[in-house]
């Protein structure tokens, strides 16, 4: 039993990462020193807080510049600000540097945005606008990355990693104003990683025969099937069944491999 827990601890070590691809940034050209540092666009990234992954067969090093840092996710890239509906390359002040106002609560705070955050590009979800520009919401950034949206006076509040800000100009308004992104919950949320999902599976699988045996010493004696040992052993019997399709599916990530048909044959079964 240790060494199997040796076993999914190494697998689930294997596949994590220090960060999320969202908090990564691409540092491959970056210059590597022995002592396993990496400089990257003048930030050094300290053993542990960078790592590789085999994309496409080549191998692709990602470091974590949030970790140790404030990070604040920039709508567009550095430079550039929204016009009407895209992110171009402007030479105005707003954006040169970006440098949007910093509350605690609702309150203004002396600090200077563009030295206490580190900007990250865009996330990868899918967002909703939110516009100070409108008279029913009001974003306000904080002093530790976070967001304080207010749409139609109930306040909420977003984590750093969950919303990016931008300046943008448009027809709307003759002066730039603070837009920010806001993913949608569900695209937010963090998923497992491989390794436990693989633990996960080998888990449900090793429990299937101790379930069987427990379901079997009931069944062979007939002191233990009374209504106590009769209601044991179904839902022995069915987690049997269940813990085997189950396992797959964990062991399967990101793609199920089979049709729908069976899909609801499995289902209609097991319910």
């Amino acid at each position: 039993m240790f060494v199997l827990f040796l076993i999914i601890t190494g697998l689930v070590c294997v596949n994590s990462t220090p960060c999320s691809r969202d908090e990564s940034l691409n540092i491959t050209t970056g210059i590597t020193f022995e002592n396993g540092s990496v400089l990257y666009d003048g930030l050094e990234y300290v053993d542990g807080t960078w790592y590789v992954l085999d994309i496409d067969g080549l191998d692709v090093r990602f470091g974590c510049p949030c970790i140790g840092r404030r990070c604040l996710w920039k709508c567009c890239g550095i430079g550039q600000m929204f016009l009407n509906r895209t992110c171009a390359d402007v030479d105005v002040s707003e954006a040169n540097p970006f440098n949007p106002p910093v509350f605690k609560g609702r309150d203004p705070v002396n600090v200077i945005a563009h030295l206490n955050f580190f900007y990250m590009p865009r996330q990868s979800c899918e967002m909703y606008l939110v516009d100070s520009n409108s008279p029913v919401e009001e974003i306000y950034l904080q002093e530790n990355g976070s967001l304080l949206e207010i749409a139609t006076n109930r306040p909420q509040w977003h984590p750093p990693r969950m919303f990016c800000l931008d300046m943008k100009l448009d027809h709307s308004s003759p002066k730039s104003r603070l837009v920010g992104g806001v993913c949608y919950p569900d695209s937010g949320s963090n998923d497992d990683s491989p390794g436990l999902y693989i633990a996960y599976g080998i888990g449900l699988m090793l429990s299937v025969p101790f379930l069987l045996a427990t379901f079997l010493v009931y069944a062979f004696i007939p002191e233990l099937r009374n209504l106590h040992g009769m209601c044991l052993m179904a839902y022995c019997g069915g987690l049997i069944v269940a813990y085997p399709f189950l396992a797959y599916l964990k062991l399967h990530t990101g793609r199920v491999g089979v049709a729908m048909t069976g899909c609801f044959v499995i289902g209609r079964n097991n319910f």
